[in-house]
């Protein structure tokens, strides 16, 4: 048995000959190009999903053996699994070869024998570079381009793997970090066989919206906190990376946001006790930058979807919505977005924060700081901002709505961090009206693109549109204000007992 551990990148082709350039600055201990043909197998019920297992086999020029991957731990773009690879005699897996001992208690191993299937196939080109960098750890480099089928459905394969030999995970990552320069990569943590089972049909990725899942341990330390809240929020930005490029649903891209938006957020909460974090900070916010009109598409689509009856009211209303649906369209280009993704900057953040999952924090400070007082802190500093601006003003008008909106989000995001050391009752009851009023400023947002395009209406036809535009927005800040003077009255949460 032995545990992989490595970093992988999807590529484009033309990547190779800049990787040639860049790894002829290493001692080559060893290079090979082979081509190698994988078959991915399960049970007819999917045994070996359930598991978390991956099951193939693999053939090459002289060389034929079969593996098994159990399940081990991907964080932040880093993939460790313990594998047992051993000889394949004949096309099919041999489940009697390997150790008892992996299999959860009470499989029937012989059954699963008579249930396997093959699923798919990869058929691909490997270049391999075995490289001793100047520390003399050594890295095997991969370089993967082919294609994998299941029936009639395909897709192509171009990857980079690094797997550390010998040597300090840090290495992997300095390797790594020089790759992302060549532009035209990505981090990558959907593996071929999740690929091939999406293939296959036998798995949709879906878009969902950001939940963080604590895990439950009887001492509990910011660290924990610290390093759960940006791998499950970095597995969430990657998920929806990859749904976005196969699918171009501003949903799923809306969910990349949300996911950056978490890590800075925490980032920015822990600054003061992780001075080496700062870096990242300023990266994340160019990042955030780019993505800053996702909200104003997703806004405009939710609002075209969601109020067609009211669009319906506009004089001259077919007319008016291909104009907002060519305008929405104007804030994301899927070009764009995919060009972003794979540029060296892009890929150099994600690096950076899989990074800072994978080796550890240097502050001592997260083990000994009390989790309950610092969640205190930071929701009341954050919470007293809010108060300090217009929110408490007895009367508010859409202007000062929308500048309430980015204290408010920061405030809600703190909350996220460190929701589950509350009463979820309290927590919630507290939270709600809040998050109705962050969507109601959404939707003052949206009024106000509306209002920009019927100004460009002819005069005539432009005062009808103002007329309802108004109306709706009256109807909507009488709501809001409802809520914010009702709201203002509860006590927060972390002030509870």
């Amino acid at each position: 048995m032995s545990t992989e551990v490595e970093i992988k990148f999807v590529a484009k082709p033309q990547v190779k000959s800049q990787l040639v350039v860049l790894l002829a600055d290493y001692v080559i201990i060893e290079q090979a190009v082979k081509p190698l043909s994988n078959t991915y197998f399960d049970t007819t019920t999917s045994q070996f999903r359930q598991f978390d297992f991956g099951l193939r086999t693999r053939k090459s020029l002289n060389f034929a053996e079969q593996t098994i991957k159990t399940a081990g731990i991907v964080r932040g773009g880093l993939h460790q699994r313990p594998e047992y690879n051993l000889p394949l005699q004949g096309d099919f897996p041999t489940l009697g070869d390997f150790p008892t001992e992996i299999w959860p208690e009470n499989t029937d191993v012989a059954q699963l024998q008579v249930d396997l299937v093959d699923l798919f196939t990869t058929d691909f080109e490997r270049t391999m570079w075995h490289v001793k960098l100047p520390n003399e750890a050594e890295i095997e480099v991969v370089f993967d381009q082919g294609m994998a089928r299941s029936g009639e459905q395909s897709y192509p394969i171009c990857e980079i793997e690094l797997e550390l030999v010998c040597g300090d995970i840090a290495d992997l990552f300095t390797l790594a970090q020089q790759i992302t320069q060549l532009g035209n990569v990505r981090l990558g943590n959907v593996s071929k066989a999740k690929r091939g089972y999406q293939l296959a049909g036998l798995y949709t990725p879906k878009i969902k919206p950001l939940a963080l899942k604590m895990p439950v341990l009887e001492t509990e330390n910011l660290g924990d906190i610290f390093l759960t809240t940006l791998t499950q929020s970095y597995a969430h930005w990657q998920h929806h990376e990859q749904q976005y490029l196969e699918t171009q649903n501003i949903n799923a891209l809306v969910e990349v946001v949300s996911a950056v938006a978490l890590i800075q957020q925490t980032l920015l909460s822990y600054v003061n006790i992780l001075p080496e974090i700062a870096l990242k900070q300023t990266e994340l916010v160019w990042l955030q930058q780019q993505l800053s009109a996702v909200g104003s598409a997703s806004q405009l689509k939710q609002a075209m979807t969601n109020n067609r009856q009211f669009i319906r009211k506009f004089p001259e209303y077919k007319r008016i919505t291909k104009e907002l649906q060519a305008l929405q369209q104007s804030y994301i280009d899927f070009t764009d977005i995919e060009t972003l993704f794979n540029t060296s900057r892009y890929a150099s953040i994600m690096l950076s924060v899989s990074q800072l999952l994978n080796q550890g924090l240097s502050s001592v400070k997260l083990d000994s700081a009390n989790v309950l007082a610092f969640a205190n802190t930071h929701l009341e500093a954050s919470w007293q901002s809010v108060l300090d601006s217009s929110l408490s003003a007895p009367q508010l008008d859409a202007d000062a709505y929308l500048q309430l909106h980015a204290k408010l989000k920061q405030n809600l995001l703190i909350g996220h961090c460190f929701s589950h050391h509350y009463s979820t009752e309290k927590r919630d009851k507290f939270r709600l009206p809040w998050q109705d009023i962050l969507q109601g400023i959404d939707d003052l947002a949206v009024l106000q693109v509306l209002m920009g395009v019927a100004k460009q209406q002819p005069e005539a036809i432009a005062k009808q549109i103002e007329k309802v535009l108004v109306r709706k927005q009256c109807s909507l800040l009488d709501a809001l204000e409802q809520t914010r003077h009702q709201a203002l009255t509860m006590r927060p949460y972390w002030l509870e007992g």
